[in-house]
């Protein structure tokens, strides 16, 4: 009987390494700042590292992001902005190759500021919550977020592929 259990366990972690439920992937990201945050900074873009775990109806998903946001200039004094930020949340799919989500990120912002005689970094740690919808087509996918973040949200559209 335990040998039974041992062969039984053995095909089980064969099939469980073959299968293609974790991917991973690159995307690029284009970003426009709203609120308060689109009167220091303009439009920007960014690149991401992502992971997903994919079940049968439900995704869960991470990701590594930089985004950087450029020049905007308010009273000779030109801002910028750049963020580093943590992701994990889970998808449901809503049909076939849709599906709608939220994340939950730490987000490392750090926004520059250039009077054109010195120049000002301050960097700050905030949470974001971030709802998603994502349209996957084979290994390609396309989502549209909104990241909620105290005084620097955002609204991005992010391209990738995972392999």
């Amino acid at each position: 009987m335990k040998k039974l259990y041992t062969v039984l366990f053995t095909v089980l972690i064969m099939n469980i390494s073959n299968a293609q439920f974790i991917s991973s992937g690159i995307a690029v990201t284009a970003v426009t700042p709203m609120g308060d945050f689109s009167d220091e900074v303009s439009t920007g873009y960014g690149g991401v590292f992502m992971v997903k775990l994919g079940l049968p109806v439900l995704d869960v998903t991470g990701s590594v992001e930089y985004l950087s946001f450029s020049e905007n200039e308010i009273e000779n004094v030109k801002f910028s902005s750049t963020m580093w930020s943590v992701n994990a949340g889970a998808r449901i799919s809503l049909f076939p190759f849709i599906s709608a989500g939220a994340e939950i990120g730490n987000y490392w912002i750090t926004v520059t500021s250039d009077d054109g005689t010195t120049e000002s970094n301050t960097t700050v740690n905030k949470v974001a919550f971030t709802p998603l919808i994502a349209a996957q087509f084979s290994m390609f996918e396309a989502s549209v977020r909104y990241a909620f973040i105290d005084k620097a949200s955002f609204l991005a559209i992010r391209a990738g592929i995972y392999f």
